[in-house]
């Protein structure tokens, strides 16, 4: 009768440790969240760059206008819009002024990083209103893209000798 009993407790005890009391509670969940913050649209230029020392007479005057670069840091999917304008090119002489009669920006090629897509330009007449002279698409997330463009500044073949200044003027949209 001790063993039976003693059996017959341990029985019991198994039992009521496996079941649930009536006032246990269902599991809850937990909604973890989290925010992904938009960066901005950047973009960098040279400050001053020299064309270089012709003779009078030479009418196109081309060179490198710098390295341009855009960040696109925005996390999304818009694209954007490199656009650029120029003043006349003119000499310091008072008596005797010469200038530009044409200024054109050449991207061409067009290094990437990131899901995007940017052609490479062609050549783009700038004036003093804005001109697009870089373009993207097929953008997804963050990316970036560089350049080192070419300007070509066309003088008049009587252009006197002097040093020429102009200003150009580029922005991204």
């Amino acid at each position: 009768m001790r063993k039976t009993f003693f059996i017959a407790v341990a029985a019991a005890a198994l039992i009521g440790a496996t079941a649930l009391p009536a006032s246990a509670t269902p599991p809850y969940d937990t909604v973890a969240t989290f925010t992904l913050s938009a960066g901005a649209l950047t973009y960098s230029v040279a400050q001053t760059v020299a064309l270089g020392n012709h003779a009078t007479g030479y009418t196109n005057i081309s060179g490198s206008l710098g390295s341009v670069s855009v960040t696109d840091a925005r996390g999304g999917i818009l694209a954007w819009n490199a656009s650029a304008t120029s003043t006349a090119f003119t000499g310091a002489l008072v008596s005797l002024p010469s200038s530009s009669t044409a200024v054109s920006y050449t991207s061409g090629s067009v290094d990437t990083t990131g899901t995007i897509t940017v052609p490479a330009g062609s050549a783009t007449t700038l004036t003093d209103s804005s001109a697009v002279v870089v373009s993207s698409s097929g953008v997804s997330g963050n990316n970036t893209a560089s350049w080192d463009p070419t300007l070509t500044v066309t003088m008049p073949a009587e252009a006197k000798a002097d040093t020429y200044r102009g200003t150009v003027t580029t922005s991204v949209i």
